[in-house]
């Protein structure tokens, strides 16, 4: 897996990686399970999960868990490997929660090691009345560097709308990026929704590598799951990614509920990955 990050780009077209989007949808009825998530049969459907409860009656959840919104809305993108991707997505205001998956091709059953004609994505689950999905559109936009083609399929830059208002927007995007760069016509515009999520093994990676952030949620959540669903998780893996300025965490710490130690790792990392510059477009748009 390639796990270059990108840099703040010059122009909407300017990323340093190559990813892909797909659309929004609601959803509705029962939490669907961590390796299988499939689109929504209906575009006004509305999300009700949050995070399983806490085994220990003890145990609280970080306060933005507990407070998430439940009226969700879904976006499938991608745009090559899906640890940034999620980071990415996962720092801007409105997104609630991530997870890493495959998309866009027709092999049964996608797994890491064998995707067939799938693409790395990532799901986002995000609160329509602060954020947009033309917003998402936007940051993919901000990310994809027309410039790089893919090595392989499993980074194929796509948008993989989940209804017609969806692939509406989608179309109308690519044509306003292939506008300014014909290489934009790369971006594969994809009928099929579905997702389907990767091993518990893959989500919050950049998370997972920091082990005293991780230590810290992991003492308020009660499993790996919880922990791979958790909004206060997708947060701080915006931060470690580099995708959110340390400045924002004046505001966010009190929500995000982590140690003093554990926020000076989400400072220095922001700092020192620090690529929130190429968002100014998307941020502008919520």
């Amino acid at each position: 897996m390639d796990r270059r990050r990108p840099s703040a780009p010059a122009s909407p077209l300017g990323g340093r990686s190559a990813f892909f989007v797909g659309a929004a949808t609601r959803s509705s009825g029962p939490e669907p399970p961590p390796d299988r998530i499939a689109k929504s049969t209906s575009p006004s459907a509305r999300s009700t999960s949050t995070p399983p409860p806490p085994t220990d009656a003890a145990m609280q959840p970080p306060p933005m868990d507990r407070t998430a919104p439940t009226d969700l809305e879904a976006a499938v993108v991608a745009l090559g490997c899906f640890w940034n991707v999620e980071a990415a997505f996962g720092a801007l205001d409105g997104v609630v929660r991530t997870t890493v998956g495959y998309a866009g091709g027709q092999a049964p059953d996608p797994a890491y090691a064998t995707l067939g004609d799938h693409a790395e994505a990532v799901r986002v689950e995000y609160a329509p009345a602060r954020l947009r999905y033309t917003a998402l559109l936007d940051r993919f936009w901000s990310l994809f560097d027309p410039t790089l083609t893919p090595a392989k399929r499993r980074y194929q830059p796509l948008l993989v709308p989940q209804n017609a208002e969806q692939a509406e927007q989608a179309r109308a995007s690519r044509a306003d990026a292939v506008a300014q760069d014909e290489r934009a016509e790369r971006v594969e515009i994809v009928g099929d929704g579905n997702f389907c999520a990767a091993a518990l093994r893959h989500q919050k990676h950049l998370l997972r590598r920091h082990d005293d952030v991780t230590a810290a949620l992991q003492a308020r959540l009660p499993d790996a799951r919880a922990l791979a669903r958790s909004p206060a998780a997708t947060l701080a893996t915006g931060y470690l990614g580099g995708h959110r300025h340390p400045s924002r965490l004046a505001d966010d710490q009190d929500r995000l509920g982590l140690p003093a130690d554990a926020l000076s790792t989400l400072r220095a990392a922001a700092r020192r990955h620090g690529s929130w510059n190429a968002f100014v477009q998307a941020g502008r748009s919520t």
